[in-house]
């Protein structure tokens, strides 16, 4: 409607009345009702995280089953000898295959493997692969022998125990190194070295020295 033509008197008045109306506060059920519709929201952003790790968990079992059923492909000699190109030492190899470095010595001469052990060379191999593509890790070798958060525990320990998938994890930043021993073995701490100890910073933050340091 237009103003054209109507008195002032009549706008001052009803912007008064607009003005001076109270505001209403939130009822006790409007509290309520928001305060159940948050805890709603926190359930299903709950439910969201855990379907979205278990999609990623899902994930990465299907790209290292794929990339070993592609390696198995391959000879066992030809899968050792990249893996020695690698950086991989042959009593490592054997390790992490879970056979004898006789065994391994073997099938690099042409001796054939088990299929169990064909596979499980394979996964050793598309393990790495997946390191140094997705996680971009340079010299895998030595970075699975790097001591966890100042343990003894180290990436070939893990990977012996079966635990590839958390390993994975770590590499991609999703799990620190004291988060990565809490998931596979909860009472690390318990079993760290003697020789070192947990010490604070000047900025205070934690750090691992050797107990015969000066603090």
């Amino acid at each position: 409607m237009s103003t054209i033509g109507r008195p002032w008197s009549e706008d001052r008045t009803r912007t008064n009345a607009v003005l001076d109306s109270p505001v209403e506060s939130p009822t006790r059920t409007t509290q309520d009702e928001l305060a159940e519709r948050a805890g709603h929201l926190r359930g299903a952003t709950r439910f969201l995280l855990d379907d979205v790790a278990d999609v990623h968990d899902e994930a990465i079992d299907i790209q290292m089953e794929a990339r070993t059923d592609e390696a198995a492909k391959r000879s066992v000699a030809d899968l050792l000898n990249e893996l020695a190109e690698l950086g991989f030492a042959w009593r490592d190899i054997a390790r992490l295959v879970g056979v004898t470095v006789p065994a391994v010595r073997k099938w690099r001469q042409g001796e054939a493997a088990t299929g169990a052990h064909r596979r499980a060379v394979a996964r050793l191999l598309a393990f790495v692969d997946v390191l140094r593509s997705e996680h971009l890790v340079n010299e895998v070798s030595s970075w699975m022998e790097i001591p966890l958060a100042g343990s003894r525990r180290t990436g070939v320990d893990l990977y012996c125990d079966g635990h590839e998938k958390q390993l994975l994890l770590h590499a991609a930043g999703h799990l620190s190194s004291e988060e990565l021993l809490d998931c596979v073995e909860p009472d690390w701490r318990d079993q760290l070295d003697d020789r070192f100890e947990i010490a604070t910073a000047s900025d205070g933050d934690p750090f691992i020295r050797l107990r015969s340091e000066p603090g």
